[in-house]
């Protein structure tokens, strides 16, 4: 009996192992494990010579599926993806989800030519199987690769930056396509990617092209409404799309431009708050802050001066954090100074994508959280998944032993509303619930 004890111990420790590696939804490496082994692979070639390439995939029009057909038909697509990157890569080759659309393959010893090649592969067969469901259409995908080698002083980070320049390249030439970064010397400068997306996020900025839109969090309560809203940043291109923020986030993360674009968001949402509270209508807003951002204080300076100015009741805004941010690993106590400043001058703080990262419960107790938002990997198939529906209703018992409130995430049916109200999570959000929408129209009935 012990011995069954301590095999189901050690069973459930290398599933937890394996959580915290990988993506919830495909399978594949996280980035954060991703970035582990590229590194190491990097600095291996750096210091004993050898040669690899990186590929950047990235899933073009999937916001077109989310918005039209849902997240499920979306996460469906992204399945289809990764199984045909899974099925095509060598057995040496490192696959992993990076975001919402974009993937990332290491290929240790791979020449150019055998690179492309892989691309190619990758490109036909996308295009030609792949397919999401409910009548949505199938999908192509836009390819960055570089290449890396020998003795040198080549980054890992530079290496990233390098393919996802060559895969904005792809997409800029029609998308379907595979784009080269030819210059094997520009990643060990800083490269063109990085100062291009400031540019483009500078230029957005100048030029208004920045945007706000909002969906509804709900209570759960019976007979509970719209409880409040989060806010979600949108640019739209030069060429007009509308751009969502998963699109370009990371980008702007490299590019050190986040920073910015968080007093953007905030500056917008304090306003909005002001100008409800003045016409007598007051709402609460959701605004999420990136992890660049909590470790530094000039963004909390911001806030709290626009909070002094604008005259924005702070109990009415939720920060959230997402918990899978590198911050927690390399500046936890900065961090953590952060959310005691903006607790102590009346702001509420949420943890967002909460069991994404399986990462140490000891901040919780620190950093003082008020909600828990239940990543909604754990959410969308909750009905159909028992380990789902067991990981949600643990969260649930965590939060309330801690005395916190929870969000649920992408609820897209009745029956996932109705099993979350069941287990006690507080609030939810999803298709189901309200999609998001512009700024404007979300509050045009309310005046």
């Amino acid at each position: 009996m012990v011995r069954a004890a301590l095999e189901r111990a050690e069973r459930t420790e290398a599933e937890l192992r394996y959580l915290a590696d990988h993506d919830s939804l495909t399978g594949l490496l996280d980035r954060r494990r991703f970035r582990a082994e590229l590194d190491q692979y990097v600095s291996f070639a750096a210091r004993y010579g050898g040669q690899g390439a990186v590929m950047i995939v990235d899933i073009d029009g999937l916001k077109a599926i989310n918005d039209s057909f849902g997240h499920h038909a979306g996460d469906n697509l992204i399945r289809q993806v990764a199984a045909t990157m899974r099925e095509r890569v060598r057995a040496t080759d490192m696959v992993a989800r990076l975001s919402g659309d974009e993937f990332a393959i290491l290929m240790p010893q791979s020449d150019t030519a055998g690179a492309l090649q892989l691309g190619e592969d990758l490109r036909a067969q996308v295009a030609e199987s792949a397919q999401a469901e409910d009548g949505a259409p199938g999908a192509t995908i836009s390819v960055g690769i570089t290449m890396f080698g020998g003795k040198g002083d080549t980054a890992a980070e530079a290496v990233l930056v390098a393919a996802d320049q060559a895969m904005y390249r792809a997409k800029e030439g029609g998308r379907n396509q595979i784009a080269l970064f030819r210059d094997p010397e520009e990643p060990r400068r800083e490269p063109p990617r990085r100062q291009t997306t400031a540019a483009r996020i500078r230029d957005a900025l100048t030029d208004e092209r920045l945007s706000l839109h909002t969906q509804p969090i709900h209570s759960l309560a019976l007979g509970g409404g719209i409880e409040r809203y989060e806010l979600l940043l949108r640019m739209r291109s030069e060429e007009g799309e509308l751009l969502p923020a998963a699109s370009f986030i990371e980008a702007a993360e490299r590019s050190g431009m986040i920073q910015e674009l968080d007093r953007w968001v905030v500056a917008r949402a304090l306003e909005l708050l002001a100008e409800r509270e003045r016409v007598g209508t007051p709402i609460s807003l959701h605004v999420n802050l990136s992890g660049a951002s909590l470790t530094d204080v000039s963004v909390l300076e911001f806030i709290e001066r626009r909070l002094d100015e604008g005259g924005a009741d702070p109990g009415r805004c939720t920060f959230e954090i997402t918990e899978t941010a590198d911050v927690y690993e390399h500046d936890y106590d900065t961090a953590a100074g952060f959310a005691d400043r903006l607790t102590d001058i009346g702001c509420q703080l949420a943890i967002d994508d909460y069991g994404a990262g399986f990462g140490p419960f000891h901040y919780l107790k620190r950093v003082p959280f008020d909600l828990i938002k239940i990543d909604g990997s754990f959410v969308r198939d909750m009905p159909r998944s028992d380990a789902d529906q067991l990981t949600v209703q643990a969260i649930v018992q965590i939060a309330r032993g801690l005395g916190k409130a929870t969000i649920a995430e992408y609820v897209e049916d009745e029956v996932t509303k109705e099993m979350l109200r069941e287990y006690g999570v507080d609030m939810a959000q999803g298709f189901h619930l309200g999609r998001p929408v512009e700024l404007e129209e979300a509050f045009a009935a309310t005046g």
